[in-house]
């Protein structure tokens, strides 16, 4: 139809295939936001320690009651969400090398970010965008974002305070900026009074 070719054209996330009319059928599943530029994920499953978490959950029933935990190396209570979220929430139970979206899709580890912008759509939007988080290497050519976890503990995500990292260093042959009493550098050169 004319309507739908004036639609604007986007590529869903870790594919280079347009995406066709949807399916009455098949679930809905996230594609990415129109208009964002490309981009690929860091993988992170190698970086979990205690990643398959099949090798210590295959000999475990699995139980799905909502409880404290006590077996190391989990965790006594969960932070994320203040006490009203679960494993299960984002874990399946059938298969704990998988994670799971509310709507019951299996998701990768290294796709995690689409697990986390269930609840926190408005950062999962702004990191699809570049706004949040932080991309590898450099400015230029492929875009390449590190997942929502590489920063995040998804058991107790709120970053904890740490210290400022050091200012550059001074190139040499120039000195280091005179401080005023208040902590400034000196006045910006448009500024009036600002030496040449």
């Amino acid at each position: 139809t004319p309507a739908a070719a004036a639609e604007p054209a986007h590529r869903p996330l870790r594919s280079h295939v347009e995406p066709g009319p949807p399916n009455p059928t098949e679930p809905l599943r996230f594609a990415g936001y129109p208009r964002a530029r490309p981009f690929s994920v860091v993988p992170q499953k190698n970086q979990i320690a205690l990643y398959p978490c099949s090798q210590c959950h295959q000999a475990l029933p699995p139980n799905p009651t909502p409880r404290k935990l006590e077996a190391a190396p989990h965790v006594a209570d969960l932070p994320h969400g203040n006490g009203r979220l679960w494993c299960l929430n984002c874990h399946t139970l059938d298969n704990r090398d998988t994670l799971t979206t509310l709507r019951g899709e299996k998701v990768d580890f290294d796709d995690a970010h689409l697990v986390c912008g269930q609840c926190h759509s408005n950062r999962h939007r702004d990191w699809y965008f570049g706004a949040h988080g932080k991309r590898a290497a450099n400015w230029k050519g492929e875009r390449v974002v590190y997942n929502c976890t590489h920063c995040h503990d998804a058991h107790n995500p709120a970053l904890q305070p740490r210290a400022p990292s050091p200012p550059p260093p001074v190139r040499a042959g120039l000195q280091p900026m005179p401080r005023h009493a208040h902590g400034t550098t000196a006045a910006a050169p448009w500024a009036p009074g600002a030496r040449p």
